[in-house]
């Protein structure tokens, strides 16, 4: 008897695909369909910055996609994103695409495959983790809500806060991104074009300067939705444990306070102790976690 998932084929995506897609999404995850446009636009330029994509088809008619998408700051490392519509599950074609996409990835130069999941219980997580997949690490996003009570800005140790012209910010936060967290496995360097693309305003780009160089920076800004986002903050090793990443981060807090925001979300790796116990300390409590799941495609066979 024929299984019903070969009835389709695993292929390269399309142009012509983009509104086939957006209604698999649909199907994945709920989404308005007032959306499609700005998902198109979405997804047209992840696939213009190095991103794949496959499909599982039966002529025009779509029964899932699977997206992977180069990860900033790590060579070879690749997100996985997409899925089997709900009617289509459990008939092999998840394997059969997850194994052409995993074998596709290899031919490309793809060292490692990557995907976020909000509970290690859900479908998403127990499919991969019985495909070769295994759990990278957890990370957590937590919030300030209530900013009345703000400690002061401490005066110590000595340094001084300041913004920077531009491209100056730019150069100077990559510098310092790299200094601080180098060697550490939430390490995620920036290259100075991913910095200014991503940066609305160079005063969101706060540093700490110690004997005319910069030893600190934490990238604080507005989000639309009137939250604040501090993310990442980092202090240079040589004056790590000293106070200063706690006299930016009250800065930092103070002048998103000063813009409106509420609440302000921090994101982190649950296993950096550190951080976590420093934003603790200042009122931030943990409001969601997830995880990631990871493949090395060297090790897998090909199939």
């Amino acid at each position: 008897m024929m299984h019903l998932g070969s009835q389709f084929d695993i292929r390269a995506a399309v142009p012509d695909d983009a509104a086939s897609l957006f209604v698999v999404q649909a199907a994945l995850a709920p989404t308005d369909a007032g959306q499609m446009p700005v998902w198109m636009q979405e997804m047209e330029e992840r696939l213009e910055s190095g991103g794949r994509a496959w499909v599982a088809a039966r002529g025009r008619r779509l029964a899932g996609y699977a997206l992977i998408d180069p990860l900033p700051g790590l060579p070879g490392d690749y997100d996985l994103s997409g899925g089997i519509v709900p009617a289509r599950r459990r008939q092999g074609l998840g394997t059969r695409l997850l194994r052409h996409v995993q074998d596709a990835g290899r031919e490309l130069g793809v060292g490692r495959l990557s995907c976020r999941v909000e509970s290690l219980e859900d479908e998403t997580a127990t499919f991969l983790l019985r495909r070769g997949f295994s759990i990278e690490h957890e990370e957590c996003l937590l919030e300030l809500g209530d900013l009345t009570d703000l400690p002061p800005v401490p005066t110590g140790p000595p340094a001084e806060l300041t913004t920077l012209e531009p491209e100056q910010a730019v150069a100077t936060f990559c510098r310092v991104y790299d200094a601080a967290f180098a060697g550490q496995p939430w390490s995620q360097p920036y290259t100075a074009l991913e910095v200014a693309g991503a940066l609305t305003d160079p005063d969101d780009l706060l540093f700490l300067m110690a004997g005319g160089e910069a030893i600190g920076v934490v990238w604080h800004e507005m989000l639309p939705n009137g939250r604040g986002r501090i993310e990442p903050i980092g202090i240079a090793p040589d004056y790590q444990g000293r106070g200063y990443g706690r006299r930016l981060l009250i800065e930092a807090l103070h002048r998103l306070r000063r813009r409106g925001a509420n609440p302000i979300e921090i994101g982190l790796w649950r296993r950096n102790d550190v951080a976590m116990n420093l934003y603790k300390s200042l009122g931030f409590s943990e409001e969601q976690n997830w995880y990631y799941l990871a493949c090395d495609l060297a090790g897998l066979k090909t199939v």
